[in-house]
């Protein structure tokens, strides 16, 4: 995330109610790229991250707005916190039956390491890849 906004501000651990991780969104190769959408009754696990304003424009580049990617606004809660609206890309068009690069799926799963989401979440991403 560093390397695509140049500073970040804040971290946080947070959860999306209401929305589930998806690997629908075609990317090179053919492989599937990670993406949210709603499911009444799911959590997302991630992180929440604070930039500067411009920082977006370089992320909205990176993401591929508008034509891969949407940003929109959702209320995320931070760990310990009360929620708050933060900015989301989502796929602007998925599919059926893709599956990530191992490589990828890799990082996804490094990250969530990294930042200790919880175990069964863990789980739920490598189901959604199709890896477990």
């Amino acid at each position: 995330m560093l390397s695509r906004v140049g500073n970040i501000l804040e971290e946080h651990n947070a959860t999306v109610p209401n929305f589930e991780l998806r690997f629908n969104k075609k990317v090179r190769g053919g492989t599937a790229g990670a993406n949210v959408q709603p499911a009444p009754g799911k959590t997302v696990y991630g992180v929440l991250y604070k930039i500067e304003e411009n920082s977006f424009r370089s992320l909205d580049r990176y993401e591929g707005v508008p034509d891969h990617y949407r940003r929109i606004e959702i209320q995320v809660t931070p760990d310990g916190g009360q929620p708050v609206p933060a900015q989301v890309y989502i796929a602007s068009k998925v599919e059926k039956g893709l599956r990530p690069s191992p490589h990828y799926l890799q990082a996804i799963l490094d990250g969530a390491g990294e930042h200790s989401l919880p175990v069964s979440y863990i789980g739920e991403i490598k189901t959604a890849a199709g890896a477990a």
